[in-house]
């Protein structure tokens, strides 16, 4: 915090370590911080529902109804921090001097050479991907509290594509490995939890607009994370390299034949396209249509 005597906010913190020593990349982490801060009054609605007697009176539901529209706003005001960065971290800055320091073990895929710790027993069996969004806590709380279907175990409208299909479905469960232990003990408590919004909102007609309106801002959050991750990675990744090595550039132009990856080793595009897709089909209105 900048003043230890309060407690860390949104307006109290900074960023002490760079690898880039950029201001590109401490705007970025900032950015990032924030949205997680945004987050903590989601998780107060999600308690609250997860400790209420009984859903079934008209005040409950009422109160209900408000708290989806309470998380509908927190999810946009999330949805603009993000956006927030890109008039202060430049994306040439972002792909060749930050995102380097990101890439993980498989971040070129899975045919790429894996890292090895000499000297340490069965260190490929380590975890070792690379710093993702997919490790916010913020957002994997929102796709468990509204039931966002990534494994595509239920059945749903419209149906998943072939594309989606192929996408890396257990990728946020996995990256729920990479989370401090307490919060991932939360995520998990979450996940088996039988009480669903989702549910009570299919059988009460007063949730259902509110309940939608909610899945409908996460999955414009996510349309606009495509467009950051296009504009700072997609694009990027096609540019060339600033160096003037026609090896350099030779090698750049090699690698973007082939599909663009997140730090992670995952194909991007398919990865982000298939969130937004399984977050679109949680909305009721789909269902009844």
């Amino acid at each position: 915090p900048v003043d230890p005597s309060r407690p860390l906010s949104a307006n109290n913190f900074r960023i002490v370590n760079l690898f880039s020593g950029t201001e590109d990349e401490r705007n970025f982490y900032i950015a990032s911080a924030k949205a997680e801060f945004r987050g903590v009054e989601m998780l107060r609605i999600i308690d609250e529902f997860h400790n209420l007697p009984t859903y079934t009176d008209l005040t409950t539901i009422s109160k209900l109804s408000r708290d989806l529209k309470r998380l509908e706003t927190i999810i946009s005001d999330i949805s603009q921090v993000i956006q927030s960065v890109r008039p202060v971290c430049d994306p040439h800055v972002f792909y060749f001097d930050i995102r380097p320091w990101f890439e993980g073990s498989g971040s070129k895929g899975p045919t790429a050479p894996q890292w090895i710790y000499e000297g340490i027993e069965d260190s490929d069996k380590l975890d070792l991907s690379g710093p993702s969004a997919g490790q916010s806590s913020v957002m994997h709380a929102l796709d468990l509290f509204l039931d966002i279907d990534h494994k595509l175990r239920e059945k749903r409208l419209p149906a998943p594509t072939e594309r989606n299909k192929k996408a890396d479905l257990g990728f946020m469960e996995r990256m729920r490995r990479y989370m401090p232990g307490k919060h991932r003990e939360y995520l998990n408590f979450l996940a088996a939890t039988p009480k669903s919004v989702r549910s009570l909102a299919q059988k009460v007609p007063m949730l259902r607009d509110p309940y939608d309106n909610a899945v409908l801002a996460l999955k414009r959050l996510r349309d606009n994370h495509m467009k950051i991750a296009t504009l700072y990675i997609v694009s990027m990744s096609r540019s060339g390299v600033r160096s003037g090595c026609p090896v350099s550039a030779m090698m750049a132009k090699l690698e973007a034949s082939g599909p663009v990856r997140g730090t992670g080793g995952n194909e991007l595009s398919l990865l982000l396209k298939a969130g937004r897709d399984a977050t679109r089909r949680a909305v009721l209105k789909k269902i009844e249509a």
